[in-house]
């Protein structure tokens, strides 16, 4: 996998499964307490991205003299919790040649339909490289993600898989006409993974980033601030990785 093969190539140390429970300046640096409180491992670090949700990275950066106005805005994020629904469909289920034949990528479902499922992507469509997918030999399958949960629909993700899948199943045969069961079910639970962005958002992240900014060796990034999508989430990684390069590169030299 090529984050393995990066971190091997660069000589990194990569640790999955190791809680940071704190963050808090060091005389060069930052200090990361990570692991359990019985036993604590203290690693020293030059800068820190905080590439976490905002109420994790609110908790630690309290630990942070002059970032107060950060931790008040992180807290300010709420989260939604969503649920995944991916059902595969011989392609002559649906209607016509196919869902290629749609000419777009699925759709969208306002709140006011009072539907379960909030968006459809027509995985087949979008990513060329599953439109060969066959179950044991048959014919090509069309697969299909659908996107279940809102802010306040907790009660609704508390349904069993089998429930959820056969919900997003029927709305779905209801908006393309698909015929018969999916081939197959996959059901993949978010619990918290979406923020919201409520009316002053823009200035909550301006707030947060400015405070993060004035600590050197420090950023933050992820979907808390400018969107869920993949494109924005790597932006701010970009953005956060450019201010931890620039302010190595301006360090004076070790025992300057």
């Amino acid at each position: 996998m090529l984050p393995a093969y990066l971190a091997k190539a660069s000589g990194a140390e990569v640790r999955t499964a190791a809680v940071t429970r704190e963050l808090a300046r060091a005389r060069s640096g930052w200090r990361l307490t990570v692991g359990s409180a019985a036993a604590p491992e203290h690693i020293g670090a030059d800068a820190v991205i905080l590439a976490i949700p905002a109420r994790p990275a609110g908790r630690l950066l309290a630990g942070v003299a002059g970032v107060s106005a950060a931790v008040t805005a992180l807290g300010e994020i709420g989260y939604a919790s969503m649920a995944i629904v991916t059902l595969a469909y011989p392609r002559s289920a649906f209607p016509g040649p196919g869902l290629a034949a749609l000419g777009w990528s699925g759709y969208l479902v306002p709140a006011v339909d009072g539907r379960a499922v909030k968006a459809v992507t027509f995985s087949t469509v979008k990513w060329p490289h599953l439109a060969g997918a066959t179950a044991s030999g048959a014919e090509p399958l069309e697969i299909v993600r659908c996107s279940v949960g809102r802010i306040g629909e907790e009660a609704l993700l508390q349904r069993a898989d089998d429930d959820l899948a056969a919900l997003a199943a029927a709305e779905l045969a209801e908006a393309t006409g698909v015929r018969g069961g999916p081939a197959a079910v996959r059901v993949t639970r978010w619990g918290g993974a979406l923020p919201q962005y409520t009316v002053g958002h823009l200035d909550r992240v301006a707030r947060i980033r400015a405070a993060v900014a004035a600590q050197p060796g420090l950023a933050v990034c992820g979907a808390a601030y400018d969107g869920v999508g993949i494109p924005a989430c790597v932006a701010t990684a970009r953005t956060a990785v450019g201010q931890v390069m620039a302010f190595l590169a301006a360090r004076p030299p070790a025992g300057w």
